[in-house]
């Protein structure tokens, strides 16, 4: 239970989880890519359209996210150790409000478990800061 005892190592544990489904249920997309050699084989949908737009893209943006959720995790985690509510609170409202409008695009989707973290960083920040 230790592991998920603060807001930063659990968002990590979403970015694991992040990772770990997007592998699991884009698994066909993602050996598309690996195949196609793995450099420029996803559009940027400006200068080159091939597979910007579907499901290879959809693949990329997913997996993207892991990494940048597990890096906010550390982050966080970090910020907290060092005794930081503000940086806690700051980063509680700005991932609540990014999981808010993911949720209000995607409504069947992980984002209520980053809108719980959000609001669980933001409480630990302003415990903090208030001593």
């Amino acid at each position: 239970m230790r592991r998920f005892s603060s807001p930063g190592r659990a968002l990590m544990a979403l970015g694991a989880g992040h990772a770990a489904w997007g592998a699991l249920a884009y698994r066909r997309e993602l050996r598309e890519i690996a195949a196609a050699g793995i450099v420029d084989s996803v559009g940027d949908g400006n200068f080159r359209q091939a597979h910007a737009r579907g499901p290879r893209a959809a693949a990329y943006w997913f997996m993207m996210a892991a990494p940048l959720v597990g890096l906010c995790g550390y982050l966080a985690d970090a910020a907290e150790r060092a005794g930081d509510g503000r940086a806690l609170q700051v980063s509680g409202r700005a991932i609540g409000a990014v999981c808010l409008l993911g949720e209000a695009v995607i409504p069947v989707s992980g984002f209520p478990g980053g809108v719980a973290v959000g609001y669980w960083l933001e409480r630990r920040g302003r415990a903090l800061t208030r001593g």
